[in-house]
């Protein structure tokens, strides 16, 4: 009798209570919801066109360990309450519309990537809700008419409860421990691939830094009234500083690219959700090939990340997805609750932007223990794009802003239209926290080149410091960039100093950045390469004089389909007098940049002007036609100029000229050499051909 009495009391003893009851398979739900995510990052590209994707090996710890706590907190509140109302079906049913939400949600907006959105009362209240609903009344449901589920489900929980705890505290353990291992940096192996090829022995080392959505008119090397960049100013005042260079598009991948192969938008092709195709020949490539060492350190946490095309041939490319901070902002947790929480609550930004201090902490350490071959470094910063949140103290350095300024600034550059929704002191507020971004920039690359100095192969450097676009504040009606070509996108700083390179000199003819390509392979060869006549060094070398080659710069520019209005291409044409607009409404506007610098005026209806507007076009057609092919970006030229397709009208009945004149602008031709090198290897050459290849300095 007393052992029968007994039972029942074990029995109910053994029951394990209510919150036990939730949080156990809350903890078995959001283990299994992470490795799905895990699964999900790990295997698919958020944009269905990129070469890899951007998250690293600990997602299959993150993921996981982000999803157990959240259920986790869901399991306890939900046990609380069942505990209370003595009930434990409706916040089952609760815990199940949670569950089939958070993975519905997690499909749904998998290919939505993290930003700075405004509250959407549909998406995020309405859409969720929904699922939620959905989840709840089938969960409700089967409770109702499996009356036992309940009972049987208690039975079993207390089977496997002491098993199950301890299975899943040693799950949250290991990843736990795989979190601390990647963030304490082991993750980045520090074995390298060494080139067989001693050819870059004695070559200098280069060093790429492009100031990401800098100005140029913003520095005060470029004679801006605020002292915004002494490091830099010095930097300048050792090499030379191009008054007049410009950029090949306004924004970012495009113009990367272009820089990276030598070639225009229309020639490589990568656009706003293509990333750059395999065919062209990158300058890290080269380099390697060449013997060189080669690293990447970026920071802008899109088009800079891997798998958008500009990663190929270096050994070490650490972009954003080496922060534990950027994995998790690809979860969803990290984009859907921290994110809105941090911007709301902390500050106005991306909660996984990496600064330039943090990119120069890895920078210093790759140096410390980097092999000692000539090396090839390229570093992106993005601490001068909007919502442009410098750290303190350059966040008032030139004045404080509002972070209700910041929020409509975000939301007017995300909008095409053209428009002026602030008024002259928010303008002025505006710049003056631009501005404080670009002295904090500054600052960060200051202490690289300080850093750089003091190596042992400092005097064996060669430093090249730009930008890959501008910035618009209100000028034409619009803010940030990639909205059009005006010069306040276009002109950008460039700066070259390092070994046989003059002091102190400054270059005011205009420029076209998409030759640092042919520069760097022809300061890499020592000079006198087969990339000289393209090579940006022929500005600064005695006796040189401009020919018409020399004197146009083509820029690009596709819109992206969901900004398609009226014009779905512009294309600039810039010389050392003029700028000529062209798009695909057949309204040209045309500037005399030297006089009117604001581009306030436009001569195109004149009659001076008309006629210019006709010589630079058919400039620009010829310059366009006879850039080196294949050409894999045609959305650049479709439709432009008015009166029929600029592509089929101009280009496709008029085949490129094959001349080696002098005043013929050949663009791409640096990198048509490549492709006749590949097409030698192929065929065999002979020995002779074989000597004179390896006799060419740059090699």
């Amino acid at each position: 009798m007393e052992t029968d009495s007994a039972n029942p009391q074990e029995i109910r003893r053994s029951r394990p209570g209510p919150i036990a009851q939730f949080v156990l398979p809350s903890l078995i739900i959001g283990f299994l919801s992470g490795l799905f995510e895990a699964l999900l990052l790990w295997t698919s590209p958020r944009v269905a066109a990129l070469q890899s994707c951007d998250v690293r090996y600990v997602i299959w710890f993150l993921a996981p360990l982000v999803d157990m706590a959240f259920f986790g907190i869901v399991g306890t509140v939900l046990g609380w309450l069942a505990e209370k109302l003595n009930f434990t079906g409706i916040p089952a049913a609760v815990e199940s519309g949670i569950s089939v939400a958070f993975v519905a949600l997690t499909w749904r907006w998998f290919h939505v990537e993290m930003a700075l959105e405004s509250f959407s009362f549909h998406e995020q209240v309405l859409v969720p809700f929904e699922y939620f609903c959905a989840g709840f009344a089938l969960s409700l449901a089967i409770f109702s008419r499996v009356r036992h589920l309940g009972a049987l489900f208690e039975h079993w929980l207390s089977v496997i409860l002491r098993p199950a705890a301890w299975g899943l505290a040693l799950t949250a353990a290991v990843a736990m421990a795989g979190v601390c291992v990647f963030e304490g940096g082991f993750s980045n192996s520090l074995a390298r691939v060494l080139a067989a090829s001693s050819s870059a022995s004695g070559s200098p080392n280069i060093v790429f830094i492009t100031l990401d959505t800098v100005r140029a008119d913003r520095l005060s090397s470029y004679g801006y009234s605020r002292d915004t960049t002494p490091h830099l100013d010095r930097f300048a005042r050792r090499g030379v500083l191009f008054e007049n260079a410009i950029a090949p598009s306004s924004w970012t991948l495009a113009s990367h690219a272009s820089m990276f192969t030598g070639l225009l938008p229309h020639q490589h092709g990568a656009g706003y959700d293509v990333p750059m195709p395999a065919g062209p020949r990158t300058l890290a490539e080269i380099l390697h090939s060449r013997g060189y060492e080669t690293a990447a350190f970026t920071s802008n946490f899109h088009y800079l990340e891997r798998g958008w095309g500009l990663a190929r041939g270096f050994e070490t490319y650490e972009d954003n997805s080496i922060s534990l901070r950027e994995n998790l902002a690809q979860t969803f947790i990290g984009g859907s609750i921290i994110q809105p929480v941090y911007q709301n609550l902390v500050q106005y930004d991306y909660f996984n932007r990496r600064n330039a201090g943090d990119v120069n902490q890895n920078i210093f350490g790759w140096l410390k223990q980097r092999p000692r071959r000539p090396y090839f470094l390229f570093v992106n910063y993005l601490d001068a794009h909007e919502p442009y949140a410098a750290p303190r103290p350059y966040n008032h350095r030139f004045g404080a802003v509002p972070e209700s300024l910041l929020r409509r600034l975000h939301h007017s550059a995300a909008s095409p239209a053209a428009t002026s929704p602030f008024n002259t002191d928010e303008q002025t507020s505006l710049i003056a926290a631009y501005d404080n971004c670009i002295a904090y920039l500054d600052g960060q690359v200051g202490r690289l080149l300080d850093f750089l100095r003091r190596s042992s192969d400092w005097e064996n450097t060669i430093v090249i410091v730009t930008s890959d676009h501008g910035e618009e504040f209100g000028e034409h009606g619009r803010y940030s960039h990639g909205k059009d070509l005006y010069r306040e996108t276009l002109h950008v700083p460039l700066i070259i100093a390092g070994p046989k390179i003059p002091r102190g000199f400054r270059i005011s003819h205009v420029v076209a950045t998409q030759e640092l390509f042919s520069t760097v392979l022809d300061l890499a060869g020592g000079g006198n390469t087969p990339f000289s006549r393209y090579s940006l060094a022929r500005f600064w070398k005695p006796g040189f004089k401009p020919q018409p080659f020399d004197n146009i710069v083509v820029s690009e520019l596709a819109f992206p389909w969901y900004w398609r209005q009226k014009a779905s291409t512009v294309i600039s044409v810039t010389t050392p007098e003029w700028q000529l607009l062209d798009d695909s409404t057949g309204r040209a506007q045309l500037y005399r940049w030297t006089q009117d610098p604001r581009e306030t005026v436009n001569l195109a209806g004149s009659r001076e002007g008309s006629v210019v507007v006709r010589m630079l076009q058919r400039q620009m057609a010829e310059t366009i036609t006879n850039s080196v092919r294949p050409w894999q970006g045609a959305d650049y030229l479709l439709h432009l100029g008015g009166g029929g397709s600029f592509l089929s009208r101009v280009l496709f009945s008029c085949p490129p000229r094959r001349t080696n004149a002098e005043n013929v602008l050949r663009v791409g031709a640096s990198q048509e050499y490549f492709h006749r090198e590949d097409a030698r290897a192929r065929s065999k050459l002979s020995p002779s051909e074989l000597d004179v290849m390896h006799s060419l300095p740059y090699q």
